[in-house]
């Protein structure tokens, strides 16, 4: 069929009078694909116009109607729900996508007044939600958008959807919520609704503040959106390691947050200035830690067990927000749009690839992702990077007759991800934001909008919206020309300065006159779609450290406590003898420099610095007929059973020590369950941690785990730890909290 249909996209053009070739010079052109006005190339296929109707030649377009005497699938692109603002510019293909965009739109919404997540994916989850919401729902129907977003809303929280481990607190991207009815009020101005979700957002942070940190550490947890595990981490890092990892892009979530519960704090009157400082600190903290001055951009996420090291991997979510949210300042924020890599058809989720790992996140663009990244260039006024971010949304909307959910970053098909849908939530979101947010350059303020259109030269030309509803005013706005530079913002005929003030009313106007100005020079990183190599597996015996070649590696790095050791081409280290607590990683490097990420931790405990207390031998014993266990038994502990339980730990000297339980968890499935289990530790009556317990997998009771590694101060002699069921430990799951406590550990650093 795939060749019957690349024969016949031969005579497309006949059929239609040459509606299938260029009417114009190429807007975009790259290898393998084309951006005209009117046309999409890409290869051997061909997306284009003929009056009310957008055909395209890919075979994969499985809803839209087939051609069989054109050889292209087809989509009618007549915008069916009058309400929305109709669009209308110099470049019919931007006014197609445009309309087939919000049809898509109204097909996700639900007879019960939501808006599902996407064609194969139904229902509403919270950080699809979120980030579709905050690229342009928000703007196109923010009632449904108010509706969902309050679904996700449990016991005065937002709700962290399913996810590795059981959830949150291994998940923490939540607050992408707050981000979203942030965005939501500022559309809509609505006091109301700040009033309902500031003790939303406000508890959220609070059961975070007491879960998520370490001591200086950044906000802790998954990478935003990438929760499928081994797509976006090392293959031994377990739920509990990806817990203790920090990620660029959930940081610079939280880091938000703080800022919004700040303003929303300001504009409802409550004194107060602690989460304003919170995200200080938390930005210095992004700044410090996870900033590569080689590299001109951020690393994906700090990972280990005990000791911490920085993923160099590029991450473009969370580069793209660390850009809009203002985390990169000046001259940084420049410096990651210009180097982050990116690829022909669009920026990877990550950069570069993982190798033996199929594509979803890994070796993928997702629409959504680059629409965030086009609003980063926007923003830095970076040309070359924005022309291309456009140019990879449009080529794949147009081609594949919809939204898709995903794409192949090395082939540029919606064929190949282990999972793609079509009319995905966000990347409509995407689609409107591109229109909305870069073009006609609309900036929602609580007090109005700001005006900056931000448009390419190649995508010059004039860009009217008409019947845009805002509060209580209609607006018809028109930009003409191209750039950053405005040469004149007039309403109804006056000249002003580009804002609309949010109390304005009735019918406004707009015109946009742009300078038609050049953009300074700008530069993108432009990339082959390259992996790294794999990542070692080590292994420790009699002192020696070995692991087995790597493909493509030149030279092994190795690192002691999370620092850089040695480097050898070899695939053997002695270590000799260490007298306390040491871990032991290596890395591989190939010849163009590209790393893989660092092996499994080989940790070192020394006999006689290393304590270990049974739970059993100090709190009563369960019956349940699981095995495995150390000493004589095991601790059952739920909300009900067993809330306090105490362990003496006798220790032979004052110090510093790494703290860890053993434990199952089989409450639910490890991929998809919400019920990790959390406690609160205490030490000598102070409170010191919370301790998290993830799901192993379902129903392996007898699958001993290790918790997250804390480190505390103990005293010389006898110790009394503690672990309590507090209210701020309530999992995602709400009546499930359960596990097994087996023993608990403590080694002397």
């Amino acid at each position: 069929m795939r060749h019957k249909i690349t024969a016949m996209a031969l005579a497309v053009a006949a059929c239609f009078g040459g509606s299938a070739q260029p009417s114009q010079r190429a807007i975009f052109t790259s290898p393998n694909f084309s951006i005209f006005s009117d046309l999409v190339t890409w290869k051997a296929d061909r997306a284009f116009l003929k009056g009310d109707t957008l055909y395209s030649t890919f075979n994969g377009n499985d809803e839209p109607a087939f051609s069989s005497t054109t050889g292209a699938y087809k989509r009618s692109i007549i915008l069916k729900n009058t309400s929305y603002p109709q669009l209308k510019s110099s470049v019919p293909m931007v006014d197609a996508l445009y309309n087939m965009t919000l049809n898509e739109l109204d097909l996700l919404r639900t007879k019960d007044g939501y808006f599902d997540t996407g064609k194969s994916w139904g229902g509403v989850w919270t950080r699809d939600l979120s980030y579709a919401t905050i690229l342009g729902i928000a703007i196109a129907d923010p009632e449904v958008a108010m509706r969902g977003l309050m679904r996700k809303t449990k016991d005065g929280h937002i709700i962290q959807d399913t996810g590795s481990g059981g959830s949150w607190p291994i998940s923490s991207d939540r607050n992408t919520w707050a981000l979203a009815a942030w965005e939501v009020y500022k559309y809509t101005g609505d006091r109301k609704w700040l009033e309902t979700i500031y003790p939303i957002i406000r508890n959220t942070v609070e059961a975070d503040l007491k879960t998520i940190f370490y001591p200086g550490s950044l906000p802790l947890g998954e990478s935003s959106f990438l929760d499928w595990r081994e797509q976006t981490y090392p293959q031994w890092m377990k739920p509990i390691d990806i817990y203790r990892s920090a990620n660029l892009g959930t940081s610079v979530v939280h880091y938000q947050t703080y800022n919004i519960l700040n303003s929303i704090e300001k504009i409802l009157g409550i004194k107060g200035e602690k989460y304003g400082k919170l995200a200080e600190a938390v930005k210095r903290g992004i700044n410090t830690q996870l900033w590569m001055g080689d590299k001109g951009y951020y690393g994906q996420y700090l990972y280990g067990i005990s000791s911490i090291s920085l993923s160099p991997r590029s991450e473009a979510l969370g580069e793209a927000l660390a850009v809009i949210y203002n985390v990169a300042d000046g001259e940084r924020s420049q410096s990651v749009v210009a180097n982050t890599p990116i690829t022909e058809y669009g920026t990877t989720c990550i950069y570069p690839q993982i190798p033996e790992v199929g594509p979803y996140h890994n070796n993928s663009v997702w629409p959504f992702v680059q629409a965030f990244w086009n609003i980063a260039a926007a923003k830095v006024r970076n040309e070359a990077a924005l022309t291309y971010g456009m140019s990879s949304i449009y080529r794949a909307a147009a081609i594949y007759l919809t939204n898709k959910e995903n794409f192949v970053a090395s082939t540029g098909d919606s064929h190949g991800t282990a999972i793609n849908s079509d009319r995905q939530l966000w990347s409509v979101g995407a689609n409107i934001g591109m229109t909305y947010k870069v073009i006609l350059g609309m900036n929602f303020e609580p007090n109005g909008i700001a005006f900056a259109p931000v448009i390419p030269q190649a995508y010059a030309g004039r860009y009217s919206l008409a019947g845009f509803k805002y509060r209580n005013a209609t607006i018809n706005v028109a930009v003409d020309g191209f750039g950053y530079e405005i040469a004149s913002f007039t309403v109804n005929g006056v000249e002003q300065q580009p804002f609309v003030d949010g109390n304005a009313s009735g019918v406004l106007n707009i015109s946009i006159k742009m300078k038609n100005a050049p953009f300074a020079p700008s530069k993108v990183n432009l990339r082959s779609v390259d992996f790294a190599p794999a990542t070692p597996v080590v292994t420790l015996n009699a002192g020696v450290l070995a692991w087995r070649r790597v493909a493509g590696a030149g030279v092994y790095e190795l690192y002691r406590n999370g620092k850089p050791l040695h480097g050898t081409p070899d695939t053997t280290y002695a270590i000799g003898n260490d007298d306390c607590y040491t871990e032991y990683q290596v890395k591989a490097v190939d010849a163009r420099g590209y790393e893989s990420f660092l092996s499994n931790p080989i940790a070192i405990e020394p006999q006689t610095k290393t304590f270990t207390a049974e739970a059993e031998d100090f709190n009563p014993k369960s019956d349940l007929p699981y095995t495995s266990f150390s000493g004589k038994g095991f601790v059952e502990m739920s909300p009900t059973k067993n809330t306090k339980v105490a362990i003496p730990v006798t220790v032979g000297e004052e110090g510093d020590y790494l703290l860890t339980f053993r434990y199952s968890n089989g409450t639910d499935r490890m991929c998809c369950g919400n019920s990790a289990a959390l406690r609160t530790l205490w030490i000598n009556g102070k409170q010191v941690a919370t301790m998290v317990f993830p799901i192993v997998e379902k129903d392996a009771w007898s699958d001993w785990s290790r918790s997250n590694v804390v480190r505390v101060q103990l005293k010389r002699g006898t110790n009394t730890l503690k672990l309590t069921y507090e209210k701020h430990n309530r999992n995602m799951n709400g009546n499930i909290n359960l596990l097994m406590l087996d023993n608990v550990k403590v080694v002397k650093l």
